[in-house]
């Protein structure tokens, strides 16, 4: 930990270290925690993450020919087909490990398609070549409706292309054992089906075949994860200041409860993603009740009077690495701001294993420190009904306000609240730098944090967070004038109106909870209209 960091969190790490919750948690005491929500699951059935480092190693001899065995099958790329938990650790492996895969040869291409909207769907429908593209179906419960929905536009491309049935060799399932996606792969919908642990919640995943298996797939080395995951496991197991998950635990739940409630994350470009693995498990353990930690991932860098005292800082970076990273970290500890420093090893990547598991530790604790019960999504659900109901009447339309009224309520407010930035967008690097650069113009005109995130992707993650957690944001929602209607093969509805459904759903659901939520419809030139309110926010 910094120097700068306030008694308080010593205090808290002492509580931890007091109370023996290290070994508490290896002995699943579910008294760690309140109660899960109506229908949750209880923490002894939830807690199998613990024993994931520990079967890794037999995953890695499971998969270790999977890799060897695709390439002499002929296949040239993978696509997960997954949403939240099932989807976001093979979307972070594959930027860490991005410059490895990419030299690879002959290799495998790893993609994560974690989204509904129709011209991401087209695209990369028409990037690949189908016929030598493994898909894996990724849903713990076998019912996620994206996932599902991707599913059967994938398999009628590829007998569209072919002229023939659907090869069952071309889609693989991953799901609990007994959901409806396992049943459909015992009657041979599928080449094979890997059950996934059913004591594991999608976002403690990551060590899991969820994440591994695609991982594997590409060739990562999934032996060194499980010396990475273990080493972690094994120092996370004591009741000693020194535990890294208690450490991180207590530091999170101790400026939390202190009012700095924005767990702002800095690292270096290549782990950028990883952020996005990071704001699923805050967001989604924590965000009920009215309490959570509120995760700020893949912020640009700010003037540093922007950032306010509802701010702590988890820098993870080798400090040589990057200058401008190191010169904002200076000033933010300069300036009083509690921070925690992780420093990867420059030589593995592999170690990011013993991060999720890290990470997965200290969320467990700062729930426990924090009187939140961090196994359940209670609000989840609920955007979903809402969106079925949307779905059922494809011709209703989100009420939306104009941008320049927007940005004119965002501009009239400040800390303590925050803005929540969603887009139901077509994911892209221009789309995604447009946003940044609204994003910093924002804080440093208000002072508020901001977070950001395309749907449908982040109603599996931080959208937990917006509707049961404080109800303090602005959330300024972005969506299309018009999509394309892109059939979903065998439903009434298309992928364009089911993005609008999971847009309106989860609008309307923020906006009864208590959120301030301003829609905005965009029309073709989306970086400009984009420009135009940054520039308006600066005028």
């Amino acid at each position: 930990m910094a120097d700068n960091q306030s008694v308080s969190v010593a205090e808290t790490l002492q509580v931890l270290v007091a109370e023996s919750f290290a070994s508490r948690l290896w002995r699943r005491d579910p008294t760690l925690w309140p109660a899960p929500s109506p229908g949750g699951d209880p923490a002894e059935q939830t807690l199998g993450w613990l024993d994931l480092p520990r079967r890794l190693s037999m995953l890695s001899l499971q998969f270790a020919s999977l890799n060897a065995q695709l390439i002499a099958d002929g296949f040239t790329d993978v696509v997960v087909l997954g949403m939240g938990g099932s989807s976001m650790t093979p979307l972070t492996l594959s930027s860490v490990f991005a410059e490895i895969l990419d030299a690879s040869v002959p290799k495998i291409r790893l993609h994560t398609l974690d989204t509904v909207n129709p011209t991401t769907v087209s695209g990369i429908t028409r990037a690949l070549d189908l016929s030598t593209t493994l898909f894996f179906v990724s849903s713990k419960s076998g019912t996620t409706v994206e996932s599902l929905s991707l599913e059967a536009h994938f398999r009628a491309a590829i007998q569209s292309d072919t002229e023939s049935m659907t090869n069952p060799r071309n889609f693989v399932a991953l799901t609990d054992s007994g959901t409806p996606l396992s049943e459909r792969a015992r009657a041979g919908e599928f080449g094979t089906w890997i059950s996934t642990p059913e004591d594991v919640g999608g976002r403690f995943s990551a060590l899991s075949a969820f994440g591994m298996m695609p991982a594997a797939a590409t060739g990562i080395n999934i032996r060194q994860f499980a010396e990475s995951a273990v080493r972690m496991a094994q120092s996370c197991d004591s009741d000693t200041e020194t535990n890294p998950g208690s450490s991180l635990g207590a530091f999170l739940a101790a400026n939390a409860l202190a009012g700095r409630d924005k767990v702002t994350l800095l690292t270096t470009p290549e782990y950028s993603t990883f952020g996005m693995w990071v704001d699923q498990l805050l967001a989604e353990s924590t965000g009920k009740n009215g309490k959570g930690l509120i995760p700020v991932t893949s912020e640009p860098a700010l003037d540093i009077d922007s950032y306010r005292n509802d701010r702590q800082f988890v820098i993870y970076y080798q400090r040589p690495d990057h200058e401008p990273l190191n010169s904002l970290v200076d000033n933010i500890q300069a300036a009083g701001h509690p921070t925690y420093m992780i420093q990867p090893p420059r030589s593995n990547k592999h170690e990011i294993a013993g991060e999720f598991f890290r990470w997965q530790f200290a969320t467990a604790a700062a729930s426990s420190l924090m009187d939140i019960y961090p196994f359940d999504q209670p609000d989840v659900e609920t955007a979903k009904v809402k969106s079925r109901k949307l779905l059922s009447n494809p011709t209703a339309s989100i009420d939306d306000v104009s941008l320049t009224a927007a940005i004119e309520q965002i501009s009239s407010n400040s800390s303590p609240r925050y803005v929540a930035i969603t887009a139901f967008l077509p994911e892209s690097q221009e789309l995604t730098t447009a946003f940044s650069k609204l994003r910093k113009t924002i804080s440093e005109k208000t002072g508020m944090a901001t977070t950001f995130g395309y749907g449908p992707r982040y109603l599996h993650s931080t959208g937990q967070l917006y509707k049961g957690g404080p109800q303090n944001a602005i959330v300024l929602g972005f969506v299309s004038g018009k999509y394309d209607h892109l059939a979903v093969p065998g439903e009434s509805y298309t992928f364009g109106q089911l993005t609008e459904a999971q847009a309106g759903g989860d609008f309307m659901v923020m906006a009864e909870g208590g959120q301030t939520v301003l829609p905005v419809k965009l029309g073709n030139d989306l970086g400009r209209e984009l420009e135009t309110a940054t520039q308006e926010l600066i005028g």
